[in-house]
């Protein structure tokens, strides 16, 4: 069981926050089989990287044009890209049109179902998939993720269905990162973030006392 100490440990987040997310992902490890410290650690360390230590849960998509073409290149060009600078809900809804389950860039479900929860959960199939999982219904209740007991939830059950126990259990930073999130980047020969990701599960281990 994780200590809220612990957890600010492992996160580098302040006490507070780790007070309020320690039972939520307590009960969500322990119910979808993170239950040795070498899953917990790199489960952690996933979750620590895409939530920037627990303090984002939800995808703001403003961003600068530098930054846009960094994460989006592949989907808007760099002669439209101004279009879309700080502009997140056209943003949204054209990077997520048609994937994961959503429909036209016009339905707007890009950007209604945009990266939630501590795992950035995105798209309105994985939406409803994960809340199949936990049986919440969050394709009709996006924003319940943004609530630690769900979003916690919601994490630990992704990553039970994604088989991430069995990489994590083999100590493979690189294929569970693989799956994680790959990253939007137009050119990425490495996974988004990867010596971040590889850094906090480290730590994990190091605080949860696993040579």
């Amino acid at each position: 069981m994780l200590t809220a100490a612990l957890l600010a440990q492992i996160m580098q987040c302040p006490l507070p926050r780790a007070q309020r997310w320690v039972d939520p992902l307590n009960a969500a490890m322990k119910r979808f089989g993170i239950s040795t410290p070498v899953r917990a650690a790199s489960f952690l360390g996933q979750l620590g990287h895409e939530s920037l230590s627990l303090s984002r849960v939800e995808e703001s998509l403003s961003y600068s044009r530098a930054r846009l073409l960094d994460v989006f290149g592949s989907y808007v060009d760099a002669d439209e890209a101004a279009a879309f600078v700080h502009q997140p809900v056209k943003l949204g809804n054209r990077v997520y049109a048609k994937r994961n389950g959503n429909g036209t860039e016009t339905s707007g479900d890009g950007y209604l179902f945009r990266g939630r929860g501590p795992m950035q959960h995105t798209g309105r199939g994985n939406y409803r998939h994960v809340g199949q999982l936990i049986g919440q219904p969050l394709e009709e209740q996006p924003t319940l993720l943004l609530e630690p007991e769900i979003g916690a939830m919601a994490a630990a059950a992704y990553w039970h269905d994604a088989g991430l126990n069995s990489l994590a259990d083999k100590r493979d930073v690189l294929a569970v990162s693989r799956t994680v999130n790959l990253g939007n980047a137009r050119s990425r020969a490495t996974p988004n973030g990867l010596a971040d990701r590889t850094a906090r599960t480290t730590r994990a281990l190091a605080v949860l006392g696993v040579r």
